[in-house]
């Protein structure tokens, strides 16, 4: 059964609440993988009429889970919330909106119109704040949307590739995927390269 023929039977509050049910992860009230993957294809078509660049956050709990066995499940569930609460406490507005669980202890933002150093500063605010009232610190892997022709798999292959690194070399940082640079960057943030 088509969705959209099923939500055009209800009122605007039956509609509301029916794509809240759909859309939400029920457990951190942040969206999910499926309202991401719809959310993702609008930026690819937007991207074309704008030609702005976007970038994505992949955010990754470090550690999560050493510290579910160590804690139990409902403490673990207690720190996802916590986590998605800081993340959006770092978040402009406007992109409080593109926050989606992308699975297990993992977190996608997309923002839109900025630049890679913008998206640094945001990702370093989110790292920031977690690790200074969370239990738990975050990694946090950024790509850039610059060119239509990468496709929306480059830009999340990038933003996953930055996080592996950032997890391979140490957790707690932010790393973002620079096309022209070979090697890690001085600072609190490092660029990674294509091999």
């Amino acid at each position: 059964m088509d969705l959209d023929l099923v939500l055009n039977k209800l009122n605007d509050d039956e509609k509301k609440f029916v794509s809240a049910l759909i859309d939400k992860d029920p457990l951190t009230g942040a969206y999910n993988r499926r309202k991401f993957d719809q959310d993702i294809a609008l930026l690819g078509a937007m991207y074309k009429r704008t030609n702005k660049g976007s970038s994505l956050l992949i955010i990754d709990i470090d550690h999560f889970k050493e510290f579910n066995d160590t804690h139990g499940h409902p403490k673990g569930d207690l720190v996802l919330k916590q986590v998605t609460s800081t993340i959006e406490k770092g978040l402009r507005d406007y992109d409080k909106i593109h926050l989606y669980r992308y699975g297990g202890e993992e977190f996608v933002v997309i923002i839109p119109d900025v630049t890679a150093d913008k998206a640094i500063r945001i990702g370093e605010r989110v790292r920031k704040k977690v690790e200074s009232s969370c239990p738990v610190t975050v990694s946090v892997g950024v790509s850039q949307y610059r060119t239509f022709s990468e496709g929306l798999e480059t830009l999340i292959y990038e933003a996953d590739r930055a996080l592996y690194e950032a997890k391979r070399s140490g957790r707690n940082k932010v790393i973002v995927y620079d096309q022209s640079s070979e090697k890690p960057e001085v600072g609190d943030w490092q660029k990674i390269g294509r091999s």
